[in-house]
Order: structure tokens, then C-alpha cells, then sequence
């Protein structure tokens, strides 16, 4: 193995964790979110925090899409790779 293909796998890899990470934050959050809530003035703090919770799960799901394509992308990257060293050893 080359060390451009190890660097590439490195790079995957790490991808690989922060977009795990990601969606285990996004699954946490998704927890404390409620999908109807009936509230009256008294509880008016529990809709500021569902806003919130809100405004953090959509931040959070346009990151994990960029993620997610730079993910693609090396995977690419690497299979091509990977195919050009294969066949150069030929």
C-alpha cells in the first residue's frame, strides 16, 4: 500500500467517526424533542427550548450532508486509487 492511499484512508476513516458522531448527537437531541406540544402562557420557556432544540438538530443535519458527500467523494477517491495501484503492479 502506497502512503497516499494509507493518508486517504486515515482521512476516511476520521470521517467515518465524526459523521457517527454526528448522528449520535442528532439522535440524542432528537430525544428531547416533542412533536406536538400544547402548552399554555405559563410554559411559554418550553417552546423557547423545543425552538431551540430545533434550530440545533437542523444546524446539525446540514453538516452531517457535508459530511456525508466528502465521505462519498473519498470513498471514490480511494477505490480509484486503489484500482490504479493494482493495476500498475500488473
Amino acid at each position: 500500500m502506497s502512503g497516499t492511499l494509507m493518508s486517504l484512508l486515515v482521512v476516511e476513516i476520521v470521517l467515518t467517526g465524526a459523521a457517527f458522531a454526528m448522528f449520535l448527537w442528532r439522535g440524542f437531541l432528537d430525544m428531547k424533542e416533542d412533536d406536538q406540544l400544547i402548552l399554555d402562557e405559563a410554559e411559554e420557556h418550553l417552546e423557547r427550548e423545543q425552538a431551540a432544540i430545533r434550530g440545533r438538530v437542523n444546524a446539525l443535519s446540514k453538516y452531517i450532508k457535508i459530511v456525508s458527500v466528502a465521505w462519498g467523494v473519498m470513498a471514490v477517491v480511494i477505490l480509484g486509487f486503489w484500482i490504479a495501484e493494482s493495476l500498475s503492479l500488473v
